[in-house]
């Protein structure tokens, strides 16, 4: 029988971590996606804009929203808030709100909050 010596700790060091480095990885690869996730969408239409808040979900989901809208046209200003209760499924698209103004998309910023239970997720960035 050999004695363990010095030189086998650094290799059983190194085995183990590297086991434990794909198992990490393993772990990350089968971890969810987020389970929900809002988006705003501003689509050109003729005579302006339709705008939509939606809500995408992993899992059933229920909660509410606040969609408010900043428009700029000419020299005036104008705001809209809208509000409510929503349920989600996992597979489709949960529309909260919509509307249609004029303007071009540029012309408006819309901030939407969901907010399930006491949890809160900002969506301000609108897809074009």
């Amino acid at each position: 029988m050999r004695p363990f010596t010095k030189r086998r700790a650094p290799a059983l060091f190194l085995g183990l971590s590297l086991a434990a480095l794909a198992a990490a990885a393993l772990a990350q690869s089968n971890t969810p996606a987020e389970p929900l996730r809002c988006e705003v969408a501003l689509d050109a239409i003729q005579g302006g804009t339709r705008i939509e808040g939606r809500v995408i979900a992993t899992a059933p989901v229920s909660g509410t929203y606040e969609m408010q809208i900043t428009s700029r046209m000419g020299g005036g200003r104008a705001s809209i808030s809208q509000s409510g209760e929503f349920s989600a499924r996992p597979g489709a698209p949960a529309l909260l709100a919509e509307t249609e103004m004029r303007g071009a998309p540029g012309s408006h910023q819309v901030d939407l909050e969901i907010r399930v239970g006491s949890r809160r997720l900002t969506c301000a960035e609108a897809e074009l």
